[in-house]
């Protein structure tokens, strides 16, 4: 059958994860592209890109557009993702900076050489990346952050500790339990002024505070929508015939967790992606998965993996000398989700724990001990 892809962005295929390695210097812009136009031609698949859809209607199964005629379909893939929060004054965004897509990227790129003063705003992955590329380039930067410390949501004070170490080592200057009061513009940059009244100058405002789910377009077609994105069930099918959704996009029933939730990551997207397509083309799996994210910050190796509720009983295993710091997250003895610094040979193995839903009870005292192996726990 013919296929379509239809994206409002002008670049065919690019890694998004591979962003802060091209800003780091490590990989040429070239290297971004996953594909070539040809890639498509060849496998018969028609290739839209900057087409703005305007509406679907899954009774005529028709998708409308701001500057064509409609297409229809006879199945339907919605994976059309998020964007990234609004945040400061209208005036300023020249000087307030994202890490998204590739031209939030090539905007960077382009100021790079003239920055002086960088502010980060926020605890995130995405502030972990701007850290290190304003680093690389030898921008001085401060950290302001709402939290008491970084990834307060996910680590123990003692993790936070071990981080706010390794930044000072690096030289990033942290402001913590604070955030943006007051903005004015100025010759050199931006002038803040604090809730807590701390004032700073900066030419770059670098912002991580997440990203809006785009299904707006999607809200008069008849598809459910949940808090967060496209409801789906664990076939990643929607409530309308002939209507998947994947990635950032899907609210989808975690047959794992038993959740109703939405994942953030290129993984997962990609995974979701690949299984929705296999549904539609006649198999009906239900989507398993146990989420991961992974990224290497000023020479620490952090992963947050599976899901790790603010409800679920804690313990923590850490080796400070080795910069070694483990959060196991648990409900009713099973785990469910673990944050680790520096252990990612553990990985694997947490991964089959999470996703046999076993009972750790025997084992809640050697998950605290920074010695013990966690592969020594049986899957069975």
């Amino acid at each position: 059958g013919s296929i379509a892809i239809v994206g409002d962005e002008p670049h065919i295929l690019y890694s998004r994860v591979l962003i802060p390695s091209y800003l780091k210097g490590k990989i040429s812009r070239h290297q971004l592209f996953l594909r070539r136009s040809e890639d498509f031609s060849e496998k018969q698949i028609d290739l839209l890109l900057g087409a703005q859809v305007t509406a679907v209607d899954p009774a005529r199964k028709e998708v409308a557009f701001a500057d064509r005629d409609p297409i229809a379909y006879q199945k339907l893939l919605i994976t059309s993702g998020g964007r990234v929060k609004p945040w400061g004054n209208a005036g300023d965004q020249d000087l307030i900076f994202r890490l998204q897509t590739l031209d939030d990227a090539d905007r960077l790129w382009a100021a790079l050489p003239r920055l002086k003063r960088a502010l980060v705003i926020g605890s995130s992955f995405i502030g972990l990346e701007f850290l290190e590329i304003f680093s690389v380039h030898r921008i001085a930067t401060t950290l302001l952050s709402r939290d008491s410390y970084y990834f307060a949501s996910l680590i123990d004070l003692k993790g936070g500790e071990m981080l706010t170490q390794n930044f000072e080592r690096f030289g990033v200057a942290m402001q913590f339990n604070d955030e943006v009061g007051e903005m004015s513009r100025g010759d050199s940059g931006i002038s803040i002024k604090t809730k807590a009244l701390r004032s700073f100058e900066t030419d770059a405002l670098a912002v991580g505070v997440g990203i809006d789910r785009n299904f707006e377009v999607f809200r008069d077609s008849g598809i459910t929508a949940g808090g967060h994105g496209i409801l789906t069930n664990e076939f990643l099918e929607t409530n309308q015939p002939d209507v998947w959704a994947a990635g950032d996009v899907a609210e989808f029933l975690d047959v794992i967790s038993g959740l109703q939730h939405v994942l953030g990551n290129w993984t997962s997207a990609f995974l979701q992606g690949k299984r929705a397509g296999q549904n539609m083309a006649g198999a009906r799996e239900a989507f398993r998965h146990v989420p991961s994210y992974s990224i290497t910050n000023f020479g620490f190796q952090i992963t947050a993996l599976g899901d790790t509720p603010s409800d679920a009983h804690t313990l923590v295993r850490m080796d400070s000398r080795a910069s070694h710091y483990e959060r196991f997250f648990l409900k009713n003895d099973v785990l469910v989700g673990a944050v680790l610094i520096n252990r990612f040979q553990d990985k694997p193995h947490l991964v089959k724990l999470i996703e046999g839903c076993l009972n750790l009870a025997a084992y809640r005292e050697k998950l605290e001990d920074p010695n013990f192996d966690i592969r020594g726990i049986p899957l069975i």
